[in-house]
């Protein structure tokens, strides 16, 4: 009773017109378990075919999200233009984003530059994409959803590495429809980072260490947490290299040899970093000036993330947001306890499967960064842009299909919902 005959049952409601859809469903929810390890290098030619029906997916997914935004909207009936719900995802970080790319670090409130607690590489792509199209806001989806679309295409290459095809869309799918993951396809920097992380990683599990330092070198120009690629890629390099027995044997022209280009490889990586560090020290004297404005006016900073944890738990039964009719246990405290938990599980689920130590430390590093926060607001957004977690989240499911990937789509979709509704009704979800 293979995937109780799915291939019979999708034909009554699929058109005919696409079988190959059919058999894409059909054969992600094959009750045989997928092998561990059957991965391949995708060629070129075979490379561009699978590209474009993941491109083809990714654009069905964000059309999707765009409609139930749009609904969500008006539930009541439907009011106004299509344009309405492009400047409803325009909100929390996404105006300072586009002003941003308007007009530069320059930009301030209250005589502070309060921008330059942003990374660069997002805004200025937008700025150079605005060249063209001539609409910055047009210009940020537009980054947004290229970036989405070329996430998904290195997400796919990269479990492809390691398993089957199957495994691999797996990964794209769960990515996808992650609760969060609508913020994919808002200004903000997740896509971009997704892009970043994911070709980062791909690039380090090819060894092809001159890409990995150009891949790292955008990734931390995107966000400060990309700086953590560097540790999965210095564990990766040592591992395949096996370098330390050289220093035993005393072969130490090799040793320093390999030394050397790991050392090239995480001095391009900090060039994110450092232009970024640059730019603080430019517009305002001191490098470290967004420390200063992180507290100044957002009130953050970093803790013990138990202690983060801890609060966000002790405050989901209490706590509502002052004029907005949203429990914030719902829309802020529990996205981050339901996004912390997640990594944590799907980490150990890699550590007990034995995958890569390069992505378990980077899933850590991440993870404990970023759940740090002293005031937390968007811990659920930050783990949709957690590459390894569903490269671990899409072997757990490959191996029972029909139950585990049928049972984690729904939860998925359970939370996706809600979720989406309150942030398109102005809710507090960021």
């Amino acid at each position: 009773m293979a995937s109780l005959g799915i291939t019979k049952i999708l034909p009554a409601f699929i058109p005919l017109p696409l079988p190959a859809f059919k058999n894409h469903i059909a054969a992600l929810l094959s009750e045989k378990e997928a092998p561990l390890i059957k991965g391949r290098v995708v060629g070129y030619r075979k490379g561009i075919h699978v590209n474009v029906k993941i491109i083809l997916f990714g654009l069905g997914v964000r059309l999707v999200f765009l409609a139930l935004g749009f609904f969500f909207m008006h539930p009541e009936g439907f009011s106004g233009s299509i344009g309405d719900i492009f400047y409803n995802f325009n909100r929390w970080d996404a105006h300072h984003y586009i002003r941003l790319a308007t007009y530069g670090y320059t930009w301030t409130e209250r005589g502070h530059p309060l921008l330059v607690v942003f990374f660069p590489l997002y805004p200025y792509i937008i700025r150079l994409v605005n060249f063209a199209v001539r609409d910055v806001l047009i210009s940020a989806y537009f980054v947004s959803f290229a970036s989405f679309l070329a996430g998904l295409c290195y997400v796919y290459h990269l479990v492809r590495l390691d398993f089957c095809k199957r495994t691999a869309w797996w990964a794209v799918v769960l990515i996808s429809i992650f609760p969060t993951s609508f913020f994919f396809g808002a200004p903000h920097t997740e896509s971009l980072f997704m892009l970043t992380t994911a070709a980062t990683l791909y690039y380090i599990r090819r060894h092809k260490w001159l890409m990995v330092g150009i891949a790292g070198a955008m990734a931390t120009a995107t966000r400060m947490v990309g700086v953590i690629l560097i540790a999965a890629a210095a564990v990766e390099f040592a591992m395949h290299y096996n370098i330390f027995t050289y220093m035993k044997k005393g072969n130490w022209k090799r040793f320093f040899g390999l030394f050397g280009l790991i050392a090239l490889c995480v001095l391009m990586m900090f060039t994110g970093i450092v232009v970024y560090l640059f730019i603080n020290w430019h517009i305002t004297g001191d490098p470290l000036r967004f420390l200063y404005y992180q507290s100044y006016n957002w009130h953050n900073g970093f803790q013990y993330f138990g202690e983060a944890m801890r609060g966000q738990v002790a405050s989901m039964p209490i706590t509502r947001v002052v004029g907005i009719r949203y429990n914030s246990m719902l829309f802020i405290n529990m996205p981050n306890v339901l996004g912390f938990g997640f990594t944590i599980w799907m980490i150990a689920y890699g550590f007990i499967r034995r995958h890569k130590s390069a992505y378990i430390v980077y899933a850590l590093g991440y993870t404990f960064v970023s759940f740090s926060m002293v005031w937390l607001l968007s811990g659920g957004r930050y783990a949709a842009a957690l590459v390894p977690s569903f490269i671990f989240l899409a072997d757990y499911v490959r191996q029972k299909p029909l139950k585990r990937g049928v049972i984690v789509v729904l939860i998925f979709i359970a939370l996706l919902l809600p979720i989406l509704r309150m942030y398109m009704q102005g809710g507090y979800v960021m």
